[in-house]
């Protein structure tokens, strides 16, 4: 699911707004948490 779609989800009527509440709480933005957890994926199947 990408930040849009999650964003609409909890109840966000804008991404950029979920985005940046995001960021405020957890430090990195949502596509940056989502990169690395892909990463994290991959090395561990390799």
């Amino acid at each position: 699911m990408n930040a849009a779609n999650a964003a609409f989800e909890v109840g966000y009527e804008s991404p950029s707004q979920f985005t940046r509440e995001y960021s405020r709480l957890f430090g990195d933005p949502p596509l940056r948490d989502i990169t690395n957890l892909r990463q994290m994926t991959a090395n561990e199947m390799a």
